[in-house]
């Protein structure tokens, strides 16, 4: 199911990936289960620190399908309903829900039951979105989104590098 450059944490019931080519830095998981999901620590993500429906909830709240989940309990993995759907951040990228077959600059191609894809053209990974439209300074219509601040995004108007993301590679 994980492919590219995903990173696995494997518990008992359920397995988390995240992939930090993919994240927007939005800390949807940091603020869902503190106990899961903890920067100052490696590994930085304990499946087992909650019970897996719970991590399955906080992780399908990640916009970016940065963090994915995998069921081994014999429960059912994230399958998307209803038709694709994609929504217009505003002065920001364009987010997507449903099932979304996306090919990367490699020429690898992943299925993700969301995604936040780049509208301003200033990415460094095609085709996600890489908060490079905050340094361009990117004006767009659409639906406002609340990113909170984090040890992982302490500004809301800077990108952040990969090498500056404390949870590392």
């Amino acid at each position: 199911m994980f492919e590219g450059v995903r990173k696995v944490y494997r518990g008992r019931d359920i397995e988390v990936s995240f992939d930090l080519e993919l994240c927007v830095h939005v800390a949807e998981c940091l603020r869902g289960h503190r106990e899961v999901f903890q920067l100052n620590r490696r590994p930085w993500i304990l499946p087992d620190a909650a019970g897996a429906d719970e991590v399955a909830e906080v992780v399908r709240r990640c916009p970016s399908g940065a963090l994915l989940y995998h069921r081994l309990d014999g429960r059912p993995d994230e399958d998307p309903e209803g038709p694709t759907q994609a929504t217009p951040i505003k002065n920001g990228p364009l987010l997507v829900t449903g099932k979304i077959e996306v090919r990367r600059e490699d020429g690898t191609v992943e299925t993700l039951p969301r995604a936040t894809l780049c509208r301003c053209g200033q990415f460094n990974h095609k085709p996600f979105c890489d908060n490079q439209h905050l340094a361009a300074g990117f004006r767009a219509p659409g639906v406002p989104f609340r990113i909170q601040l984090s040890p992982i995004r302490p500004q809301l108007d800077q990108p952040i590098s990969k090498a500056e993301d404390p949870r590392g590679r």
